[in-house]
């Protein structure tokens, strides 16, 4: 029993690392409705993008831009990366990282944001 009361800070550590990657890698989706791109964690949404406040989305960009960023992906796969430009804000631009990169940026397309190739 004493062991157990020792160990108990490092098991609730370890409970809570484990829910953190499972929220980023699983709990994250990213949805696009009427005026809003939102980054979503088990549907509560943690932030939301403007789509008025976009200057332009694109999915082939250098690398050297990822590194001041605003990231919300879950992917390691630079290819499912995609780069939103914003218009406003310290860091303009904002790193998503969508299941079907193509679908998204087409549903970008129909709701008014230019997609640069």
């Amino acid at each position: 029993m004493e062991i157990l009361a020792t160990l108990w800070p490092l098991l609730v550590g370890l409970l809570l690392l484990a829910g953190l990657v499972h929220a980023i890698f699983v709990g994250m989706t990213f949805a696009v409705d009427d005026r809003h791109i939102r980054v979503r964690f088990y549907g509560w949404t943690a932030r939301r993008v403007a789509l008025a406040d976009l200057a332009y989305a694109a999915r082939d960009w250098p690398i050297a831009k990822m590194l001041l960023n605003e990231h919300w992906t879950n992917a390691f796969a630079s290819s499912r990366i995609i780069l939103l430009r914003r218009r406003t804000g310290l860091f303009r631009n904002f790193l998503i990282s969508p299941p079907d990169p193509a679908a998204f940026l087409e549903e970008l397309r129909t709701r008014g944001v230019v997609i640069q190739s």
